[in-house]
């Protein structure tokens, strides 16, 4: 065991997590992601214009600071007003210290524009404090289990033994809701110990609050409540008694619900003001979304991409713990056991399971607080065995700490890219601490973040299909609608004009494309206009669908292109596969949208597929 009191552990973790985040400061802290999490602040406070009216705003925010690729983080509610993709809870999280960064500001001549210096280092210092908190407040809740130096142990295997070291100080990822999340786990778990123990009022309040914040942060943490629900529940016996201690404590129940609907109740207002509507989802895209039956769970722990068993192997001690939980604490089991298989089963539903560019899930850092406890048991049997046991279980300990922050360190130096990581490329970069060009071609590829797609590599490609609609009658092409004087090839070509809008498609399914994680899709087309294409332009629509619903459509005008009138002319364009694609079913469409009516010849339409040579997901 650590020769240290948890205190001094405590001391020195937070030294080493602000250690970790000063020589791995973020360059904007207040961009991509978290720039949607704090972007209420700003247009509430500075720029009164929650719902986005005045996009101009935006756009010069993002032209001086450089916080996003794309503009992903809000979308257009029928209102006409922009509603934030993510919930409102970091935004009041923040705001402390939003408004220190304000009137550091103000005082010091910095641009009050809530985006400037100040805001930076403000908004960090806040992170940081907030993780400090989690970690003190962790202790307070293990101690509450376990000896100290049982929970110093545990201390060290969660803060530095995991990728919750990374996403609470490097590069700024403190300031995404797995930090915030983790804290307030500690509070969730810290009051419901207290309530069960006192059943004071003071107690109830301040669950219903932490429960509530978590929500109003990331709406899936409504299973919290399975915490202080199934709190002392194990058998017939004891569910008997938490419905009769409930009954007999109401008014603290009433409390706790008021409390915790008023906090809902800051989201659905804002979604109700600016969408016109008490529910709105926010997150809706065709492309990505809750994949629940079935969910990517084995993906989610064993790929080499993100993998959570892969790239956290000492959260497999708190699950070998769960039977010297039950062993030894039976009354809190039912709600270790159920929030985290429901969490477990939540968050690896997400269409990109691997949750895009991080260190092994971080979806599921908010875990480790209830897993903390499991795993403490594992080490109190262990301390009972024969000291070879002992030894051999903390030198795997060290083992698994170093690797992680070792791995975490590779991570922020651009050595390992854990998200788009083979099995072949893990075993190319483990131990290194020099990052070699010659591994680049082991990863996924690396998906552009501004919409801009050029197929640069076909070498690296095989062509393997080939689809083409030629307009002819003989493909059951209605006879009204072709012309057998104007054509490229064969004997007709179709006929676009006031009436005609939409063509006809090339249609298949994704698993009739590829059976590789993505494909080069080259779409041409042969156009005859006989009217100016800038006043009358037509569109080549490419899109996958899913349910009915398009997901990443891409559509090439002729109002672009430079094309001649009264001539046979040749558009192509490449177009690359999702990075994540929602059903092997969904299809992809390539069609002429003639949005300007005006009158246009259209022959020869093909699309061809290239597939990766090297397909990182088989290995």
């Amino acid at each position: 065991m650590l020769p240290f009191s948890s205190r001094i552990i405590i001391f020195l973790l937070c030294a080493a997590l602000l250690f970790i985040g000063l020589t791995h400061f973020p360059i904007n802290i207040l961009s991509w992601d978290v720039f949607g999490y704090y972007l209420y602040l700003p247009m509430t406070f500075i720029y009164h214009d929650l719902g986005l009216k005045d996009f101009s705003v935006v756009d010069s925010i993002i032209a001086k600071y450089h916080n996003t690729g794309t503009f992903y983080q809000a979308n257009m509610a029928p209102t006409g007003n922009f509603i934030m993709r993510y919930g409102i809870g970091l935004s009041i999280l923040y705001a402390p210290f939003f408004f220190i960064g304000y009137l550091i500001a103000l005082i010091t001549g910095f641009p009050a524009d809530g985006f400037s210096e100040p805001y930076q280092y403000a908004i960090w210092s806040g992170c940081m404090i907030y993780s400090f908190i989690g970690i003190i407040m962790l202790r307070k809740v293990l101690l509450n289990f376990f000896e100290d130096k049982i929970t110093s142990l545990l201390l060290v295997i969660i803060v530095l033994g995991t990728n919750y070291t990374l996403h609470s100080s490097i590069h700024g990822q403190g300031a995404m809701t797995h930090n915030f999340l983790f804290t307030l786990y500690t509070f969730i778990l810290w009051f419901t110990i207290k309530w069960h123990e006192t059943h004071k009022m003071k107690h109830a309040i301040m669950l219903a609050i932490s429960c509530g914040l978590a929500t109003i942060v990331r709406p899936p943490e409504i299973i919290s409540l399975l915490i202080p629900a199934l709190w002392g529940v194990y058998d017939k016996q004891t569910l008997k008694e938490k419905l009769q201690l409930l009954k007999e404590k109401g008014m603290h129940v009433t409390f706790f619900a008021c409390i915790f609907i008023a906090i809902c109740f800051i989201q659905l207002s804002y979604w109700k003001i600016y969408s016109g509507s008490f529910w709105y989802d926010s997150y809706y895209n065709p492309g990505e979304g809750m994949d629940l039956f079935p969910p990517h769970t084995f993906n989610f722990l064993f790929s080499f991409r993100n993998g959570w068993f892969i790239y956290t192997p000492v959260i497999l001690f708190a699950f070998a713990g769960l039977f010297f939980l039950y062993k030894r604490n039976k009354k809190i089991f039912m709600p270790v056991i159920a929030y985290t298989f429901i969490n477990l089963w939540i968050v690896s539903s997400w269409t990109v399971w691997w949750y895009g560019n991080c260190f092994s899930q971080r979806g599921i850092i908010a875990s480790y607080i209830l897993l903390s406890v499991p795993m403490g048991y594992l080490f109190v049997e262990i301390n009972t065995k024969r000291n070879i046991l002992k030894y051999s279980m903390f030198g795997i300990v060290l083992f698994l700490v170093a690797l992680n922050l070792f791995q975490s360190w590779q991570t922020a130096n651009g050595i390992l890219v854990s998200s788009r990581a083979s099995g072949k490329y893990w075993l190319a970069t483990f131990g290194k601490t020099t990052a070699s060009p010659n591994n680049e071609k082991l990863l996924y590829m690396d998906w552009p973040t501004n919409g801009i797609e050029n197929f640069t590599n076909e070498s690296d490609y095989t062509k393997t299909h080939t689809w083409e609609l030629g307009f002819e009658e003989s493909e059951g092409m209605p006879k009204e609608k072709l012309n057998t004087e104007i054509f490229h090839s064969g004997k007709s070509s179709y006929v676009f004009d006031s009436i005609t809008e939409f063509g006809p498609a090339i249609e298949k399914k994704y698993s009739e494309i590829t059976d590789k994680y993505h494909a080069w899709i080259r779409v041409s087309v042969w156009v005859y206009p006989v009217s100016d294409t800038k006043k009358y332009p037509a569109c080549i629509v490419t899109t996958f669908t899913h349910q009915g619903k398009s997901y990443k459509y891409k559509g090439t005008g002729t109002d672009q292109l430079n094309l001649e009138i009264n001539k046979w002319n040749r558009i192509t364009f490449d177009y690359l596969t999702p990075m994540a694609v929602r059903s092997k079913n969904d299809p992809l469409s390539v069609y002429i949208w003639n949005n300007g009516k005006g009158k246009i010849f259209v022959d020869d339409l093909q699309v061809e597929v290239f597939e990766p040579k090297f397909d990182p997901s088989i290995f």
